[in-house]
């Protein structure tokens, strides 16, 4: 049983599937709240704008802080690692942070100010789904009913040559009202249904005129039925009843535009997510480094004091003391770089495998830092986050054929590509509809009445009550391009892309079965990279821990021999511990390529959303 959170912002409609689609409330009322734009857009009151315009003209204002700026921790302090205040965080901790502070889904590029535009929100779904010509509102909008009132008054005085064009006189005035109120609407057929009342009133000096004023009014009823092209439910729910051939834009199109939205959103939480556990493995594998490059810095300065101490009494020469004096400000170098790290690319997805290949760049304080920005968290505290899973040491073993089954199935570059070949299969339909010539039925129907008034006795509205004079009209129109030339050439534009995708799909789905394999081995290389590396940081051990014996025994051994053994030790702890991180990164990646990382993460997708949130398992 899986429960799901909803921010405030939404309104939560249940779907087949178990997706939540949420509705935006100002979606839902657009009718209700039209009035309230009337002050603003066609009043004369501009106050509200000239605000907005005299900050465009003060240029960007500078932002006062709302909280003070915690200065990082750096090497300023040499016992600032020691003394820190640390916050023990798991990885599932830090995945519920992410997901609770993920209006935006971070990346480590820094889109967020090369292409702003470019980034992923919680709110991007919904860009799609309310885009005002291309979402799933605009489509359902071509078949609006229409309302039209047209209001118009003429004075008309004028003297004509001959009496005929006068209406019997030489000198004719008058005056003529004319009032048209029509309701539309078009059916998902094609079909255009008006109901129409026509008004006018005419007052004249015609000498054969039955009274000097008259009102006449009618009621049409009309239908405009596609015969051929334009017709049919098939094509107004693919294209639309305003389609031309090349522009789709259909219920269906916008439906499949925002499921194709929906997997993007899905893919791009899956990259979020990946990144957090690899900035997760990263900042452990900074930790455990700084642990073994301490570690070599205390054994080089034992030994660097013992050779000096040996030094300062003429027993050995000074080559010895400063050789191992190097080794100690090496160990140093490399501790500070440990602390610190370096600002250069860590791991992340899509350097050299979708999930992202493990870096192995040290630096705790780099890597934290690199933490707390995806996660949402200030990048500064006062505490250092400190991983405390540790990683995997069972080997794990994989069914290759179902994980490949999972990934052609949950992929949403998969899923996004399907979706797109559907569209162009629907697109093929709509085109091959504009191949047939137009053909459309027009029927009236008509019901007339005069009358001196235009309500009571005697007047048009009672004689249009009688029924007594009735008028129906019904034609055909028919149109047709001497060689359809556009309507072939959208066809096979059409079908060219159908093929396009479909190609495009199968060479994904090598690629992504690729991948999985690819990471499937690299799970089993790092593993045995991990044994291999006990086994040689034992024995390094070792080797060193009989070296120091002999040396504080005094048994005269090489001092070349004993800096090697301090090096090798560091070296393959270090290699330990970087096979160790390599081993997760590596079953990550697992679950990323077979498209199953958000549900292994225990996290679920609010679809059409407005924030993702963890799900919570019972």
């Amino acid at each position: 049983m899986v429960r799901w959170a909803l921010g405030h912002r939404a309104r939560r409609i249940l779907c087949a599937g178990g997706m939540v689609l949420t509705m935006a409330p100002a979606i839902s009322s657009l009718g209700c709240r039209a009035s309230r734009a009337l002050p603003e857009t066609i009043g004369n009151r501009t106050a509200h704008v000239d605000q907005v315009m005299s900050r465009v003209d003060a240029g960007a204002p500078p932002e006062t802080l709302t909280t003070p700026v915690i200065a990082p921790l750096t090497l300023r302090d040499p016992e600032a690692l020691a003394k820190a205040d640390y916050r023990d965080l798991t990885l599932q901790q830090a995945l519920n942070q992410a997901m609770s502070n993920s209006e935006i889904l971070r990346d480590l590029n820094a889109t967020v100010l090369r292409a702003p535009e470019t980034v992923t929100t919680d709110e991007s779904p919904g860009l799609v789904q309310t885009d005002p010509q291309l979402g799933m509102e605009a489509a359902l909008s071509a078949f609006d009913a229409q309302l039209t009132a047209v209001g118009t008054w003429q004075n008309n005085d004028r003297r004509f040559n001959n009496r005929f064009f006068g209406g019997g006189a030489n000198a004719f005035k008058q005056d003529v009202h004319d009032y048209v109120l029509q309701l539309s609407k078009r059916t998902a057929t094609g079909a255009e249904i008006s109901l129409r009342s026509i008004t006018d009133y005419d007052a004249n000096n015609a000498t054969g005129n039955l009274t000097p004023s008259a009102w006449q009014t009618q009621l049409h009823a009309e239908l405009r039925q596609p015969l051929l092209q334009g017709g049919g439910l098939a094509f107004n729910r693919i294209a639309g009843p305003a389609a031309l051939p090349g522009v789709y834009n259909g219920v269906l199109i916008a439906k499949t535009n925002s499921d194709i939205s929906n997997a993007q959103f899905r893919e791009d939480a899956r990259n979020y997510l990946s990144n957090v556990v690899n900035a997760y493995w990263d900042l452990y594998f900074a930790y455990r480094d700084v642990d073994a490059k301490q570690e070599a810095v205390a054994r080089s300065l034992e030994t660097w004091r013992s050779y000096d101490a040996q030094k300062s009494s003429n027993r050995r020469g000074g080559s010895a003391e400063a050789l191992a004096r190097e080794q100690y400000y090496r160990f140093v170098s490399e501790l500070q770089d440990a602390i610190a790290g370096k600002l250069i690319q860590r791991t992340q997805t899509n350097n050299s495998t979708s999930g992202g290949t493990f870096a192995g760049v040290t630096g705790v304080q780099a890597a934290e830092r690199r933490l707390r920005l995806l996660i949402g968290l200030p990048i500064a505290d006062g505490q250092l986050l400190r991983p405390v899973d540790e990683p995997l040491s069972a080997p794990l073993i994989f069914d290759s054929q179902s994980l490949a089954v999972d990934a052609l199935r949950m992929r949403s570059e998969l899923q996004q590509q399907r979706l797109l070949v559907k569209r162009r299969e629907l697109e093929v339909i709509a085109a091959k509809n504009f191949q047939l010539p137009t053909l459309d039925l027009v029927t009236t129907y008509r019901l007339r009445g005069l009358g001196k008034d235009l309500a009571g006795s005697d007047s048009a509205f009672n004689e249009l009550g009688t029924g007594d004079y009735q008028e129906y009209e019904a034609g055909v129109e028919f149109r047709m391009p001497v060689g359809f030339r556009q309507a072939h050439a959208a066809v096979q534009h059409a079908k060219i892309q159908v093929a396009r995708e479909r190609a495009v799909l199968r060479e994904q789905e090598r690629q992504i079965t690729h991948d999985l394999m690819a990471v499937i081995a690299e799970t089993e290389r790092a593993y045995a990279q991990m044994e291999t590396n006990l086994n040689r940081y034992l024995a390094s051990k070792d080797a060193l821990d009989a070296l120091e014996a002999n040396r504080k025994a005094g048994l005269p051994i090489s001092l070349e021999q004993l800096l090697d053994a301090q090096r090798r030790l560091n070296e393959s702890q270090t290699r330990y511990h970087l096979a160790m991180t390599e081993y997760m990164i590596a079953a990550k990646n697992v679950y990323f390529e077979s498209g199953t990382l958000l549900e292994n993460c225990h996290v679920g997708i609010i679809g059409d959303t407005v924030k993702a949130m963890p799900a919570i398992s019972e």
